[in-house]
């Protein structure tokens, strides 16, 4: 990943730069002390990842990602933990808030969140429409718009779509691992649901089609984040 370091503090900027060239993963192609320069910066270069102090001269960190669209994710740097709430407002961009002074495995463990939340977009955007299950010795093509949801049903997987159903011999588990859509979402240990099917919701079930599927705690608040309801 291409990183940017923007922070006024000299012994601060030295510190992370030590620590972020320990990583083999991550490479610093910029530093910056101040909003102004970050912003030129990112207007000329392809840039993953930015450790942005919030305590910066004139126009802060925070003002950078209220103001500029299209940023880097984004780890927050900063001496004071006053700022955390206002800095995960932006939790689409902002993925992690570090307090000074930093440490290597802080800046490691905000690498891998970076890592991980690209890699899960850039397979979002490369997903297919289809499925290929094997059933009865065959393969079946199920497209996804047709598809209303996948439970267990003892050692088999069924596959149900509104005019039919196919079973394989398989574990939720496994298939999950391998499914690639945004709008398929494990919500139970036995039951992985087309987030288009929903019908409704009430308490701790969804309704798709005829059949009431329940929703577990585990997964409620992420399957409230994927809906994100008016």
């Amino acid at each position: 990943m291409n990183c940017l370091i923007v922070e006024d503090d000299e012994i601060s900027r030295i510190s992370l730069l030590k620590f972020c060239e320990k990583i083999d993963d991550l490479q610093v192609i910029g530093v910056c002390e101040n909003v102004s320069q970050a912003i030129e910066y990112l207007q000329k270069n392809e840039i993953d990842l930015i450790f942005l102090d919030i305590e910066l001269p004139g126009t802060t960190g925070l003002d950078l990602v209220k103001e500029m669209r299209d940023l880097p994710l984004i780890v927050f740097t900063t001496a004071k933990r006053e700022y955390a709430a206002d800095a995960f407002e932006y939790r689409d961009v902002v993925i992690d808030y570090i307090t000074k002074p930093v440490s290597l495995p802080r800046i490691l463990n905000a690498v891998n969140r970076a890592q991980y939340k690209l890699s899960k977009e850039e397979v979002t955007e490369n997903y297919n429409d289809y499925l290929f299950v094997k059933s009865d010795g065959r393969l079946v093509r199920v497209e996804i718009n047709d598809l209303e949801f996948i439970e267990t049903v003892r050692d088999y997987v069924r596959f149900k779509t509104a005019s039919s159903h196919f079973m394989v011999h398989s574990s939720l588990k496994s298939i999950d691992l391998k499914i690639n859509h945004p709008d398929l979402m494990k919500i139970h240990r036995s039951y992985i649901i087309n987030l288009s099917k929903i019908i409704d919701i009430q308490d701790n079930s969804v309704l798709i089609g005829k059949k009431i599927i329940p929703i577990s705690r585990a997964h409620r608040t992420k399957l409230w984040k994927r809906l994100d309801p008016l």
